[in-house]
C-alpha cells in the first residue's frame, strides 16, 4: 500500500475498494459474477442448489455491491432456474440442450437487471435487513436507460 507523505497532502493512504452484501432496495443493472453448485441441508436430505452471485451497479456508489439468489437445481420446464435462464438467454438456449447438458457457466458475465427487496421480519435482531433478489430480467427490462446510461 503506497504512502504519500508530502507537505500539501499530509499522510495520504490508499483505501482498497470495499464490497458489501447490503444492497439498497431497488432495481439495478447488473451482471452475473459467478455461478456455483451447493447443497442446502433440510430435514434428512441435501437439496442441490445453484447459487448465482450478481454485481449490481449502484449509481453514485464507490462500493462493489454483491447480491445472490439460490435456486433448486431443477431444469424442468417451468422451474425457477428454467425460467431465469429463459429470461436471460431465451427459451431456445435450453430447448437446444433438450435431453443433453447445459453449462451453467455460460451465465457468468451475462448482463441483466435485478430487483432487490428487503425482509424486515425480526429486523431488531440484526444490523441489516435480509437482502432478497426478488426479480431477475434481461438487461433493460427493469431499469430503463436515459440517454444510453442507466
Amino acid at each position: 500500500m503506497p504512502i504519500n507523505n508530502t507537505a500539501s497532502h499530509g499522510l495520504v493512504v490508499e483505501v482498497p475498494r470495499q464490497s458489501s452484501w447490503h444492497v439498497p432496495k431497488g432495481s439495478y443493472t447488473s451482471s452475473i459474477r459467478s455461478v456455483n453448485l451447493a447443497n442446502r441441508f433440510g430435514g434428512y436430505s441435501n437439496i442441490p442448489i445453484v447459487r448465482i452471485v450478481f454485481s449490481p451497479q449502484i449509481p453514485g456508489s464507490n462500493i462493489d455491491y454483491l447480491a445472490k439468489v439460490e435456486l433448486k437445481l431443477d431444469l424442468n420446464d417451468g422451474s425457477e432456474l428454467w425460467n431465469l435462464i429463459c429470461r436471460l438467454l431465451g427459451r431456445k438456449a435450453l430447448q437446444d440442450c433438450s435431453g443433453a447438458k447445459f453449462n451453467l457457466e455460460t451465465l457468468v458475465g451475462q448482463a441483466c437487471d435485478i430487483e432487490i427487496d428487503h425482509n424486515y421480519n425480526k429486523a431488531e435482531n440484526y444490523d441489516y435487513p435480509l437482502v432478497i433478489v426478488s426479480e431477475v430480467q434481461e438487461a433493460g427490462r427493469l431499469v430503463k436507460t436515459v440517454g444510453g446510461k442507466a
